[in-house]
């Protein structure tokens, strides 16, 4: 079992993640951008249930979790691009079964939901 044992991206917004692999053109860059949106959406999407739903605390954690949930979205949806051409099928649910190989050959490996970079 893997657990994280602190916020990934603590120091970055999404915005800035964007920004920076917006001219890595590379497979494997699109899988450790990934790996950053996806694990740090997952990190502050918990955030939402530590505060009451109205109060502006809880609307800047749906509005943070939001943001990376978008940019996880892009690349998944780049990385469903990359399969499709090689004749890979996306399925509607239980979307791992295809990305976890995408993520395998470029590095990582899924942990129950993180990703972490394999050795």
């Amino acid at each position: 079992m893997y657990i994280m044992g602190q916020e990934p991206l603590s120091d970055k917004t999404a915005q800035e993640i964007r920004f920076l692999f917006a001219e890595r053109t590379t497979e494997k860059d699109l899988a450790d951008a990934f790996a950053l949106a996806s694990n740090q959406f997952w990190w502050v999407e918990d955030n939402i249930y530590d505060f009451q739903e109205g109060t502006p605390e809880y609307q800047e954690a749906c509005r943070t979790t939001d943001e990376w949930c978008n940019l996880m979205d892009e690349y998944k949806i780049r990385i469903f691009e990359i399969l499709i051409r090689e004749g890979i099928s996306i399925p509607k649910t239980k979307q791992i079964a295809v990305l976890a190989p995408f993520m395998r050959r470029n590095g990582y490996i899924d942990e129950n939901g993180w990703w972490r970079k394999g050795t």
